[in-house]
C-alpha cells in the first residue's frame, strides 16, 4: 500500500508519497493564506503525487498541522501561524474534500518526531524532546519510548512560553523566523547565505537567537531532563552559527550538573521528515 503525508506549516506545505516508509515522491508547494486555497493546494498535491496510482492502493493520508488539536485530533483549536484554521473541524473539513481516503491528523512536531524514531536520531533513545525551529517553534516529546500528548492533547507547546516577561514575549518571538524578520527584513533563508557570506549583522542575529534559544532549551532540560533535545527547520540549518548560544544557556541555567550534558542533536532527515513522520500515523 501507498500512503501520503502531509506537513502544513505556516509557510509551505511539504507532502510525500510513501511505500513499505520509503519515499518514493515529495512535493513541496507555497501555504495558502486561507482555508479554501489550502484545501486547493491539498488537493492540487495529492492529484500530482498519486497520478498513475489506483485509488484502492492508497492506505491513507496523514497530516501534520501546526497548531493545538483537540484530544480526539479532529479540531484545530489554535494555530498561531495558520490563524484560519482556527476552531476548524479540520478531519471532517479534509475528509469531504479527500473524498474517498482515510485522513489522520496530528500536531506537526509529534510527526517529525514519530519519523525522528523510526528512522532518525531518536532510533535508539527513550526520552527525547524535539524543537523545529521555523515560522515559530514547536515542540514535542516522548518519556520511556512513548509520545506524551498531555490531558488536553497540547503537550509540547514550547515555543509558546514566556521568555519576557515585561514585554510579555513568547520563545518564538525571540528564536524563530519572526525574530529575523523583525532584526533584518528579510526571512531565515536569505539571513543564514548572508551570514555564510560574512555578513556581520546576520551573523550578529544569529548569534542572539543562539542565545535566546539557549534559555528555552535550558528551561526544557530543567523541567524534563530528557537524554537529548533534536534540532530541525529552517534555523536549525544554521547550525554552526547558533550552537554556541545555546550551549551558553545551557551551561548558565541548567541546574544539574549531569543534565548540563544533555546532548544537543541536529536532525538529519531533511525536508520531508514532518511530511513522513504523517505517513507513519497509520500501521504501514
Amino acid at each position: 500500500m501507498y500512503y501520503l503525508g502531509f506537513d502544513v506549516g505556516g509557510s509551505k506545505i511539504k507532502a510525500v508519497l510513501v511505500k513499505n516508509k520509503q519515499i518514493i515522491r515529495s512535493k513541496i508547494e507555497d501555504s495558502a493564506n486561507n482555508l479554501e486555497g489550502l484545501f486547493d493546494v491539498i488537493v492540487k498535491i495529492k492529484d500530482e503525487l498519486t497520478v498513475d496510482i489506483d485509488k484502492a492502493e492508497i492506505g491513507g493520508i496523514g497530516f501534520g498541522l501546526a497548531g493545538t488539536l483537540d484530544v480526539k485530533r479532529e479540531i484545530m483549536l489554535n494555530s498561531p501561524n495558520i490563524k484560519y484554521l482556527n476552531n476548524q473541524p479540520i478531519k471532517k473539513l479534509l475528509e469531504e474534500k479527500l473524498k474517498t481516503y482515510p485522513v489522520k491528523l496530528e500536531h506537526d512536531v509529534h510527526c517529525f518526531l514519530l519519523a525522528e524514531k523510526e528512522s532518525g536520531l531518536a532510533k535508539n533513545l527513550k526520552n527525547v524532546f524535539y524543537l523545529t525551529l521555523g515560522t515559530g517553534i514547536g515542540g514535542a516529546w516522548m518519556v520511556d519510548g512513548q509520545m506524551v500528548f498531555g490531558a488536553h492533547g497540547s503537550a509540547g507547546e514550547a515555543g509558546h512560553t514566556i521568555i519576557d516577561l515585561n514585554q510579555g514575549l513568547d520563545w518564538e518571538e525571540l528564536a524563530a523566523n519572526k525574530f529575523i524578520i523583525k532584526s533584518l527584513g528579510v526571512g531565515s533563508i536569505e539571513a543564514e547565505r548572508r551570514a555564510r557570506a560574512g555578513n556581520q549583522k546576520a551573523i550578529e542575529v544569529f548569534n542572539q537567537i543562539g542565545k535566546n534559544l539557549g534559555v528555552g532549551v535550558a528551561n526544557i532540560i530543567n523541567i524534563f531532563d530528557p537524554e537529548a533535545i533534536i534540532l530541525n527547520g529552517g534555523i536549525a540549518d544554521a547550525k554552526e552559527f547558533i550552537l554556541s548560544g545555546i550551549e551558553e544557556g545551557i551551561k548558565k541555567f541548567v541546574i544539574s550538573p549531569a543534565a548540563r550534558k544533555t546532548k544537543i542533536l541536529f536532525s538529519a532527515l531533511g525536508l520531508y521528515a514532518g511530511s513522513l513522520g504523517a505517513t507513519l500515523l497509520y500501521d504501514n
